[in-house]
């Protein structure tokens, strides 16, 4: 059974957003929880980041109680400043945050199992999406149509380097969704981040399945092996996964990692000589070089295109790892023999490309 709280997805209804009359919040005073509120678009108006939610909650334990999910209309939070009651500056923040996050609390057997989600990655996760986008409805079918009946709640964390370390490996949240799982049967050639992933995570069935292709300049020659690559800057977005080109050697130093903003800008960094090649999912790919117009500018390397399989990722050392990801499992299995799971990814992709072509 559902858990319906501030931050929960539900079935059929998109995420509540902050009003457009929503009133101005400013730090070191008391603020009046409204409808939509939750605690990241509260710290994105105060802060301007979203990861700062962590302060807010970390001064107002004892309103919020346990859960920082579970904030009410009517609760009244103080806003702490950043220069004042926290005296945080850009330097320390991070070291902030990480202590206000180690605050959260550790898993029990009466919560509902929470889940990690972000935004930014169309049409992945994605807040400005249907239900969140297409691996946040997923994450939530699958659930919503476990045997079990779970509860659950969905929490959009938009600090990204906060999903995996600390919030999952803490058992502050039980499992974070869009996760490639690397080869770790190719443990050594994996580089750090890869082997953390192989070493400390426990990975569900596919949520997804997204082709990745190798993208350049439509002037080079079609690239038939990987070792064409060498030598070149390689476009990867922030944050993303190595790990398909670590498979195929493209590491430094034989290749330079580029990182861009978001998938897509590496369409940009391509035709800006930013970078000289690419990493991004096709479906991605082709929607900034449509919304470009640089279909003659750009080209795919159709022989080098990778499957990269999306998971639901859970801590090897959290007291319920196999029973969650048995729940997750089952719930998976459940949409796709039903068909829901295909007709979710139909809407989608038919969704994200109309929007990409205009």
């Amino acid at each position: 059974m559902r858990l319906l709280k501030s931050f929960l997805l539900t079935s059929g209804l998109c995420f509540a957003a902050a009003s457009a009359s929503a009133q101005n919040i400013a730090c070191g005073q008391d603020y009046v929880v409204e409808s939509g509120d939750y605690l990241s678009s509260i710290a994105r108006r105060v802060y301007g980041d979203t990861a700062n939610y962590t302060l807010i909650y970390s001064a107002n334990v004892d309103v919020i109680g346990g859960d920082p999910g579970a904030i009410n209309v009517g609760d009244r939070l103080f806003i702490p400043c950043l220069d004042g009651a926290v005296q945080a500056s850009t330097a320390d923040a991070s070291a902030i945050r990480q202590r206000t996050i180690e605050a959260l609390p550790g898993p029990s057997g009466d919560r509902p199992i929470r889940v990690l989600t972000a935004t930014g990655w169309a049409p992945f996760m994605d807040e400005d999406q249907a239900q969140g986008g297409l691996l946040t409805e997923i994450i939530n079918l699958a659930l919503e149509n476990a045997d079990s009946k779970p509860e659950y709640q969905i929490d959009f964390i938009n600090d990204d380097g906060a999903h995996l370390q600390p919030l999952i490996t803490d058992h502050a949240y039980d499992i974070s969704i869009g996760w490639s799982q690397p080869n770790c049967e190719l443990f050594d050639k994996l580089e750090d981040e890869s082997k953390f992933r192989c070493n400390n995570l426990a990975f569900s069935d596919p949520l997804y399945e997204e082709v990745l292709g190798y993208y350049s300049p439509s002037a080079d020659p079609a690239f038939a092996e990987h070792s064409a690559l060498h030598g070149k800057r390689i476009c990867r977005a922030e944050a993303y996964t190595l790990a398909p080109m670590e498979e195929v050697d493209l590491v430094a130093p034989v290749i330079e990692v580029v990182r861009a903003p978001t998938a897509a800008d590496c369409v940009n960094f391509i035709l800006e000589n930013k970078a000289d090649a690419a990493l991004i999912a096709v479906d991605v790919a082709e929607g900034r070089i449509a919304e470009l117009g640089a279909q003659d500018r750009v080209q795919m390397h159709e022989a080098l295109t990778f499957v990269d399989v999306l998971h639901a990722v859970i801590a090897k050392t959290h007291p319920q790892a196999d029973e969650i990801l048995a729940v997750v499992n089952n719930g998976l299995g459940n949409i796709k023999e039903t068909g829901l799971w295909f007709q979710t990814v139909r809407r989608h992709m038919t969704a994200f490309r109309e929007l990409s072509q205009g």
